[in-house]
């Protein structure tokens, strides 16, 4: 019998694998423009990342290589407590690390060990999410997305859920769709040095969202350019319909149920074949990386 469009898919578990790291908080892809992928992923109690190139098949193996982020020039993230709580990628090889508190992100050249770009994060104290933002005991950025305009999609977890468009004061929103995400091996057009972003927009989750995503744990760009949202509490991924400018609402396309995991869910990435991959939040670097099945993203799109 067909699944009515009002039905929450169910998702299984295709495999697990070891990532060599504790408290997995971030999970991203690179995509290089020869359709080469890598999956990185990043720690919230030490300063390692680890990465793997991913291979063609889903069933491939996977052979990690581990990196002190304490050793690279120019980071401002402290060694022994991070605060990672999501990073993203673009198509030159480097990684957008999202900070919680301070709010802020650094672009780390990975090749060169360096951080080109950091950028504080702020809401001006007359905007309606100020207080929600600095609160210490609310929550910040847990997800992020680089856009081809040059801005910063953040999903806000929770108190309230909310995606925002950060970019420099004075510029349009463009808001999110298959056009506003990088395309495979693209820059992310930002300059070096320090930067203030403000929100340009804002979107807090519909009714029926809300219902089944009740905190935001992590964003990904699938390969078909479509937006993919994570939650812990609802134990679900959503597909998000796009986010226009001027309509403050965020809809769920489709919704699939994580199946039971042994640790908290707290990174999304995506597959060239369309599965997700979630990374847990677990104190052992033991099977806290699960590959998902069936298929959830058009995999053919560049």
């Amino acid at each position: 019998m067909p699944r009515r469009r009002d039905e929450t898919a169910e998702l299984t578990v295709l495999r697990t694998e070891d990532v060599p790291l504790e408290e997995v908080s971030g999970l991203c892809l690179r995509r290089a423009s020869g359709g080469e992928m890598d999956l990185v992923a990043f720690g919230d109690r030490t300063s390692l990342a680890a990465w793997v190139e991913l291979p063609d098949d889903d069933r491939g193996a996977y052979r990690w290589t581990t990196v002190d982020l304490a050793d690279v020039e120019g980071s401002e993230i402290p060694r022994d407590d991070p605060q990672v709580e999501a990073v993203c990628a673009d198509g030159a090889g480097r990684i957008l690390i999202l900070q919680e508190s301070p709010p802020r992100v650094e672009l780390l050249d990975w090749k060169a060990r360096r951080v080109v770009t950091r950028i504080s994060l702020d809401i001006p104290k007359d905007h309606p999410l100020h207080h929600a933002w600095v609160d210490h005991e609310g929550s910040q950025g847990e997800g992020a997305a680089v856009m081809r305009n040059g801005h910063v999609l953040i999903a806000k977890e929770k108190d309230p859920a909310a995606f925002i468009e950060f970019g420099p004061e004075g510029d349009e929103p463009s808001g999110f769709g298959t056009g506003d995400a990088l395309a495979g091996g693209a820059r992310w057009p930002t300059d070096d040095g320090d930067h203030v972003f403000v929100p340009l927009a804002v979107w807090n989750p519909s009714v029926k969202m809300q219902a089944n995503c009740e905190d935001f744990s992590d964003l990904e760009v699938g390969p078909d350019r479509r937006l993919y949202l994570l939650s812990d509490r609802s134990q679900s991924i959503a597909r998000v319909g796009e986010l226009v400018p001027g309509d403050a609402v965020a809809r769920a396309d489709e919704v699939w149920k994580l199946p039971a995991l042994d640790g908290k869910p707290e990174g999304l990435a995506l597959t060239r074949n369309g599965r997700a991959i979630v990374a847990l939040d677990t104190r052992k670097a033991k099977e806290n990386l699960v590959l998902l099945e069936p298929p959830i993203a058009d995999g053919t799109a560049s």
